[in-house]
């Protein structure tokens, strides 16, 4: 993924080289990824970038300001800059030194202003080599993630917990705080714990200024500076929310370049797939399992759009293996389930280039989480598992509570912006930027403070979400279902819930017809974790590996607590499948660590003796 990753001794003195040199083995997954790393009096730093596009020069080399005490480097893109001072032409522009030029010499003028209203998924470095202070900036919503840890001789961040580990003296002792609270709130960690207790996550809109012996970190942004919006009839809304959607995807699709896009049979993706197909070429590709309901919405939905579409079935082949094969490269940070957004994605490489994503959209212009008024709703929405292993409610609620009293007076429902869906859906679609390039324009700055600051009415009874779908793209939306409730957008209750009865009348019939007429039962859901997880083969490899005598979670639950947790989901009853992802994740992940680590570090003394090689005979030949 588009990454900055780098390394500050505590006193200020030289860097080794050598410290970026390992970060950029642990961090690379692919060769086509590109990489510079630059060593100075006082810093180590490295960025790491996708493939180029088929317009984009390969330049990554910092800004400079005239006088050359300052350095400015910059990972990932912008789409557009509020600030009149700060042109900039399209997502291209972003990725070049004149523009790194040009936002250095604005937060010159300006500080962290600069970035205030630069709309984008990107991580910033400013290094002053006079002071030797860095200042380490990020963009809103924390697109692109980004880690931290604290040694007694330096400071090490990169955009992921494996490049922080290869630092000098980051331990990688496991963070068991963090797996109660995974097992506790549906699989994620919050605030800004990892699996590793040395190393934590950095929020969005946050500045890090790193100098010798001190780091000082403060928000530039935050969920309360959303304007209120006047409350008005949702039906005048429509228009107004549609030039912000098409102005947002717009901006996103400015590169010459392959797009494409994951296709549910929801509501989010569709919009995109309206959208922004019609435009160009484009490919759709919708996994789950064979005949389900997405497979037949999302088919029906791209014919109606004119895309190219194909089906990944899920859980082809050995899927555990696959799936278990993202762990280390992904910081144990995905729980199982949510793995499934990976066996996609070499069919995602060899069709696209950009991936337009649907992120959160139902979250910011519709329905989810707009009902959430306190610490209670919040933590059912995260959600909150009232398993045996899991902290008590009131503990978990507290936990809440406190992230909920430090969104500066901002409402509850930001507490999961903030903490639940950076991990449900930044940290997969982080796992494919090492290839592609990841859009998301329901978070366009201007649409999502728009959408956020209106009345909570106007998304719930005021159907808006539905209405600006339904209006907009009626060939999407008009006939073709939403998955949710297997009605198209703006059905009646009455008449979903008339064929939510007829449904299952139909299927208590379906046995008692004779098997030559005997119709396929309807597959509601995309993903059949409670049968698949569940063969022999399965469950014994994920239970060996929960159980194993010296495991993490043994260590902290016991074991006869836990064989408690496991044996009714073992036996087809009702449990969690997100708590028996998230224990076997956190276990295969830290049994897997040193091994990655010590292979990221032979690397890169291959690559060093290659180096120091390549140097000897090119010195030689001079001679």
């Amino acid at each position: 993924m588009s990454q900055l990753f780098g390394w500050v001794p505590t006193h200020g003195g030289d860097a080794a080289g050598d410290v970026v040199a390992g970060m950029s083995a642990a961090l690379r997954v692919d060769d086509g990824q590109r990489i510079g790393t630059w060593t100075l009096p006082g810093i180590a730093i490295g960025v790491i970038e996708p493939p180029a596009l088929s317009d984009e020069t390969d330049d990554r080399e910092p800004a400079a300001s005239a006088d050359g005490r300052f350095l400015l480097w910059m990972a990932g893109e912008a789409y557009v800059s509020g600030d009149a001072a700060l042109a900039l032409a399209d997502a291209a522009a972003s990725r070049t030194r004149a523009f790194r030029r040009a936002l250095l010499d604005r937060w010159l003028q300006t500080g962290v202003d600069a970035v205030r209203r630069l709309d984008g998924e990107y991580q910033i470095a400013v290094w002053d080599a006079r002071d030797r202070a860095l200042s380490l900036v990020n963009d809103r919503f924390g697109g692109l993630p980004w880690y931290w840890a604290q040694a007694p001789s330096g400071w090490a961040f990169a955009g992921g917990v494996r490049g922080v580990l290869m630092a000098p003296g980051v331990r990688a002792e496991p963070d068991l705080d963090a797996l109660r609270e995974a097992v506790t709130f549906g699989g994620f960690r919050l605030a800004d714990r990892t699996n590793v207790a040395s190393v934590r996550m950095v929020p969005g809109a946050t500045v890090q200024t790193i100098r010798p012996g001190a780091r000082i970190t403060s928000r530039y942004w935050t969920w309360a500076d959303i304007a209120a919006q006047p409350a008005r009839d949702p039906r005048d809304l429509v228009p107004e929310l549609q030039a912000r959607w098409k102005a947002a995807v717009a901006r996103r699709m400015t590169d010459r370049a392959r797009y494409g896009q994951t296709l549910s049979g929801g509501l989010d993706s569709r919009a995109i797939l309206a959208e922004a197909s019609p435009e160009r070429a484009w490919t759709a590709i919708t996994f789950g399992v064979p005949g389900c309901d997405d497979e037949k919405y999302a088919a029906r939905a791209a014919a109606a759009a004119g895309a190219s579409w194909e089906f990944q079935p899920l859980y082809a082949g050995d899927w555990l293996h696959e799936r278990g094969a993202h762990i280390q490269p992904t910081d144990g940070l995905i729980e199982l389930g949510d793995l499934q957004h990976l066996e996609s994605l070499p069919r995602q490489r060899a069709r696209f280039d950009v991936h337009v994503s649907g992120y959160v959209g139902d979250a910011v212009s519709g329905p989810t989480f707009a009902a959430v008024a306190t610490p209670a709703d919040a933590l059912l929405q995260l959600p909150f598992y009232g398993t045996s292993i899991s902290l008590d409610y009131n503990l978990a609620l507290a936990r809440v509570t406190d992230l909920t009293g430090a969104l500066h007076g901002a409402p509850a429902r930001y507490t999961l912006f903030e903490h639940k869906l950076p991990q449900s859906t930044n940290r997969w679609t982080a796992a494919w930027r090492p290839w592609l390039r990841v859009r998301k324009p329901f978070v366009d700055y201007a649409f999502f403070d728009w959408c956020q600051g209106l009345p909570v009415s106007a998304r719930l009874e005021g159907q808006l979400h539905e209405r600006w779908l339904r209006a907009s793209y009626p060939a999407c939306f008009a006939s073709i279902p939403n998955h949710k409730t297997g009605m198209p957008v703006l059905t009646p209750r009455w008449r979903v819930q008339a064929a939510r009865l007829q449904r299952g009348a139909w299927a208590r019939l379906i046995p008692y017809l004779p098997r030559t007429v005997r119709p396929s039962p309807r597959i509601r859901s995309y993903a059949d974790n409670d049968r698949v997880w569940r063969r022999p083969d399965t469950v014994d490899a994920i239970t060996r590996t929960i159980l194993k005598p010296d495991g993490l979670a043994v260590g902290v639950f016991g074991r006869a607590l836990l064989s408690a947790l496991i044996a009714p989901w073992v036996a087809a009853a009702a449990a969690p499948a997100q708590v028996i992802g998230a224990l076997y994740v956190f276990e295969a992940y830290h049994a897997g660590l040193e091994r990655h680590l010590r292979e990221a570090r032979q690397k890169s003394e291959v690559s060093r003796l290659k180096s120091q090689d390549a140097h000897t005979s090119a010195f030689r030949l001079q001679t």
